[in-house]
């Protein structure tokens, strides 16, 4: 379907699309499986794979967005790639990126080289930088930390728990060691 426009405002039920491709897309209340686009706007719909240079989502969901830059609010998104995103008040799973700002957001999984949030909760993040007001994550690896972040295992604490694990397997090997010489 090469269509410039898909657009279904009086129905209830979302219509559904298979592969679409086309210069720029306008989605409301439709379900579709496999998308490229230049530009995307999605309100009150859902895909499957969207690829496109420039997204915006509102009341939306994504199960995977490969793009250049994404603007998703209130919505959410199974795995997101991109060069530049922006997320309020909605729910990644996946989010490798090269500059990330949230606010009010969860992630599961934040991987990026600057990293902004605000008011968010994650379960891991690696970062080169993280700028914050107030985070709370389960596991922080970050180069740089700007602002308050509360972790349950940040950078210090990897690095003590890989130590730890690391001598307590050594100590295991050498006493199994020693208990099979004297048989």
């Amino acid at each position: 379907m090469n269509d410039d426009e898909l657009f279904d405002e009086e129905s209830q039920e979302p219509e559904t699309l298979g592969e679409v491709t086309a210069e720029a897309v306008n989605l409301s209340r439709v379900s579709i499986e496999k998308l490229q686009s230049e530009t995307v706007r999605m309100q009150y719909s859902g895909a499957e794979q969207l690829t496109a240079n420039d997204v915006e989502m509102r009341y939306s969901a994504a199960e995977q967005i490969v793009s250049q830059s994404a603007s998703i609010e209130q919505s959410a998104v199974g795995n997101l790639s991109a060069e530049v995103a922006s997320i309020h008040n909605s729910i990644l799973g996946i989010a490798p990126t090269g500059q990330l700002t949230a606010s009010d957001g969860l992630l599961g999984v934040a991987y990026a080289d600057t990293l902004s949030l605000e008011q968010s909760r994650t379960g891991v993040v690696v970062a080169r930088e993280v700028n914050s007001d107030t985070i709370k994550t389960g596991i922080l690896l970050a180069g740089t930390v700007n602002g308050s972040v509360e972790a349950v295992f940040d950078t210090p604490r990897a690095l003590l728990a890989g130590l730890a694990t690391g001598i307590g397997a050594g100590l295991v090997l050498l006493l199994r060691s020693l208990l099979l010489r004297r048989r």
